[in-house]
């Protein structure tokens, strides 16, 4: 499979960085693109973004929480619903797996989800330790 072009112009990268031609790095594809914004999605805190104070997943500071399956249940809940509120229109979720291992105070978050037009399924796996 080959990269596609993007949709709609020219994208910054996440995280932002300059590319080798000194201009700022671009994802490389629409797919690409789509991982950019769901790691920003669950990464932001609800409130961080000033103009935008409902955007965020807020996974951070999960690692400081206490392990339990009600968290679980209301994390999986949490990005699910800022999923489909943000990126609705851009992936479709096919799995989320929260995990907490209380003793090392590590969380794990595992979406698998496919990009709009992709019949390829991806997975995004975040790790966090409070450690």
């Amino acid at each position: 499979m080959g990269t596609a072009k993007l949709s709609n112009g020219r994208h910054l990268a996440f995280p932002f960085r300059i590319g080798s031609d000194g201009r700022s790095a671009a994802p490389q594809s629409d797919a690409d693109h789509v991982r950019d914004e769901l790691l920003q999605l669950l990464l932001t805190a609800p409130g961080e973004r000033l103009f935008l104070p409902e955007f965020g997943g807020g996974v951070r500071r999960l690692v400081f929480e206490p392990a339990s399956d009600v968290l679980r249940g209301v994390v999986k809940a949490r990005i699910t619903n800022a999923l489909s509120r943000w990126l609705g229109r851009r992936l479709t979720v096919e799995l989320i797996d929260v995990t907490f291992d209380d003793p090392s105070a590590r969380l794990e978050v595992i979406v698998k989800y496919r990009p709009a037009g992709s019949p390829d399924s991806r997975v995004l796996k975040f790790q966090r330790s409070g450690q």
